[in-house]
């Protein structure tokens, strides 16, 4: 049996932010230097399949500093493709995320303040 570790952003050349299991969008963590991932080796071992998706919060850039992320379609191993997704605008008075014309997916996205929202 291999030891537990933990992984810090610097370690993979990431940058800070928020990360997820690829199965469970609904539990998001903090993943900067005081707060690295760890990774059980009873857990993530050959006998299953850890993935984790990192990505940096993005800033509202309104005066309460609120910060979100698109965490993208949950149970799906690329969450978010860059064909499901064309453009994500950064507005205060209209933030949007502009997917495919005849597509609808439920996704996930994070929000400082309200933490966890899903579209169906």
């Amino acid at each position: 049996m291999k030891p537990d570790y933990s992984v810090y952003p610097s370690m993979i050349r990431a940058q800070s932010g928020l990360i997820w299991l690829y199965d469970n969008s609904s539990i998001v963590s903090t993943f900067n230097a005081s707060f690295p991932l760890d990774v059980s080796a009873t857990k993530c071992n050959h006998l299953s399949i850890c993935l984790w998706y990192i990505i940096p919060l993005l800033s509202l850039d309104d005066s309460l500093g609120m910060q979100y992320v698109l965490l993208g379609e949950y149970n799906k191993w690329t969450a978010v493709r860059q064909q499901q997704f064309i453009f994500i605008v950064t507005d205060i008075e209209k933030n949007q995320a502009q997917g495919i014309p005849s597509g609808k997916v439920p996704i996930v996205v994070f929000h400082s303040a309200l933490k966890l929202a899903a579209t169906e």
